[in-house]
């Protein structure tokens, strides 16, 4: 027992959002990464004559900046779970969403490349975007860092959804 005025080593009087909870992290990261993983793989396994054949938009990025637009993207979304999941229970329906958009991110490259099928992708998408830019708001409310963090998600959602939708439309 600590006299008053004393400072006490016991980590029971640390607010909980302030707990590091390293262990968040890595679940959080290694949830986003995989899920980038299982993108990359669907995507390698749909790039072939298809793909090649596709008429793509004008304003498409290159190839190569997918991989890291993605990566930083995923970055950013696992610290700003793991810094919202440690309120608790306060973060549940945050969590739920974050789960729902990683589905949702795998199903999209499942149906777009493997399957070969840009209109369940365009459906899919839609819904994540939906997900995503809830996801803001509800982060935010739990700290308004995290909702900062999701914006370049939820941009280069937009920019994906125009893709999806052009190709659709002129293949």
């Amino acid at each position: 027992m600590t006299s008053p005025g004393a400072t006490s080593n016991h980590r029971s009087d640390v607010a909980p959002e302030t707990r590091l909870r390293p262990g968040l992290l890595v679940l959080f990261s290694t949830l986003s990464l995989a899920t980038l993983a299982a993108g990359g793989l669907l995507t390698s396994l749909g790039i072939g004559p298809w793909y090649r054949n596709l008429r793509i938009p004008w304003f498409q990025p290159p190839a190569w900046a997918f991989t890291p637009a993605w990566t930083i993207i995923f970055i950013l979304l696992a610290f700003a779970t793991w810094r919202v999941a440690r309120h608790g229970m306060t973060a549940k329906a945050a969590i739920g969403a974050y789960a729902c958009q990683l589905v949702s991110n795998v199903l999209w490259s499942l149906f777009f490349f493997p399957m070969q099928r840009p209109d369940l992708a365009l459906v899919d998408i839609i819904i994540l975007d939906v997900i995503v830019v809830a996801m803001i708001p509800l982060y935010g409310r739990i700290d308004r860092t995290c909702g900062w963090l999701l914006v370049p998600y939820a941009a280069w959602l937009a920019l994906a959804t125009a893709i999806n939708v052009w190709i659709v439309m002129y293949n």
